[in-house]
């Protein structure tokens, strides 16, 4: 018996050595992800110029005059095409475009513009009480969801502008609409989904980052405390989507059951980032190591589509103006005159100044032009001296 418990007692110290050992040489990398240093924001925003510069009522005119439908719609695509997918193409009409439109109306103060933009979206985007996220003008529907970004950044506007005149009947009711309605569909256990409809709830796996307007969440809360906690959640969200100092920029999408990031094949796209860095900013809060990148890239006009979470590096050397023109606003928001500034310079390359082009004023490429580029372009010129 004495020596079967010994034997018991070798096989125990046995066993434990070998766990040690196994440690020594097995052991799991220390996790090197660095939580960015954010900091608050403490600085008076920039005001957009008054009078609006020559390169602002240029873009302004181009949209208007090539980009617009005859209803008021901004089309996706300057070319015409009768293809419809997946992604929006040809003269498709955007509950994004038409909320960046009411945006740039409230930034210039023109009631008119925003009157006529809030009428638009009750006329042609709102069906069974939610707002489609894409339409063609006179066709039936080719979509029955509403997208929660644009939804969030319609409802901020509208609230933003009841500070400076009276709503009209059409701002009133999609305000009343989207503040009684985005509790209950546009979140799901306190995170925000990407898309709903009006018929069932949506079942999203994971977060898009960049869809997370912590500031319209914010004024959503105070109406709404029922979703009080969904702030706090999202906001965690935003804040640890931070790559790390080699590239400190942002991860694409989260999965609240994994809780894990992810990128769309494995890159990081610029103007998710941007967007997440805005969303920041508008409710407070920006990492410097970011703002010092982008002020870096916009300085020397390397600001560009893709780049490599791991390395940091440039996947290509693509510019955009949607990108300088979302630079331009981050600036205007923390009331940074060098990356607002920057920003406009290398953006303004890019504007058409051929006033025998139909893109005169524009922001195009291939013959083509799009909404979105041309939308952030004209928010962002606004801050153009």
């Amino acid at each position: 018996m004495a020596k079967a418990h010994k034997l018991f007692l070798v096989f125990v110290l046995l066993v434990g050595l070998t766990v040690v050992m196994w440690g020594c040489f097995f052991t799991k990398p220390e996790d090197t992800t660095k939580m960015a240093n954010y900091v608050q924001l403490d600085s008076v925003p920039l005001t957009p110029v008054n009078p609006l510069s020559r390169e602002t009522l240029n873009c302004q005119s181009f949209i208007g005059n090539q980009l617009t439908s005859p209803n008021g719609g901004i089309y996706t695509n300057y070319q015409n095409t009768a293809q419809t997918g997946d992604l929006s193409t040809g003269h498709e009409v955007l509950s994004e475009s038409m909320g960046l439109l009411l945006e740039y109306a409230r930034l210039t103060g023109d009631q008119r513009l925003f009157d006529e933009t809030s009428d638009y979206i009750e006329d042609h985007l709102m069906v069974d009480d939610i707002l489609l996220w894409r339409i063609v003008e006179n066709s039936d529907p080719i979509t029955d969801v509403s997208a929660t970004i644009d939804d969030l950044r319609i409802y901020q506007t509208l609230a933003l502008a009841k500070a400076q005149w009276p709503l009209n009947d059409s701002a009133t009711k999609i305000f009343e609409t989207l503040e009684n309605q985005l509790p209950t569909r546009g979140f799901q256990s306190g995170y925000l989904v990407s898309y709903y409809s009006a018929a069932s709830p949506t079942q999203d796996k994971t977060v898009e980052v960049a869809y997370l307007n912590l500031s319209a969440i914010q004024t959503l809360a105070a109406a709404k405390p029922e979703i009080a906690t969904a702030v706090t959640t999202n906001q965690q969200i935003l804040l640890g989507s931070f790559i790390g100092e080699t590239l400190p920029l942002y991860h694409k999408s989260y999965d609240p059951q994994k809780g894990t990031y992810t990128d769309a094949d494995g890159k990081i796209n610029i103007l998710d980032s941007l967007m997440v860095i805005q969303n920041l900013a508008q409710a407070g809060i920006y990492s410097p190591q970011s703002i010092d990148w982008l002020e870096e890239k916009t300085a020397s006009g390397t600001l560009y589509s893709y780049y490599d979470p791991q390395t940091g590096a440039a996947l290509d050397t693509q510019e955009s103006s949607a990108a300088y023109g979302i630079a331009a606003q981050i600036g205007a928001v923390l009331g940074n005159e060098f990356l607002t500034g920057n920003a406009l310079t290398q953006l303004k390359k890019h504007q058409n100044a051929d006033s025998q082009s139909p893109f005169y004023g524009g922001f195009g490429y291939n013959n083509n032009a799009y909404s979105y580029d041309n939308l952030q372009a004209l928010l962002g010129l606004v801050y153009n001296k």
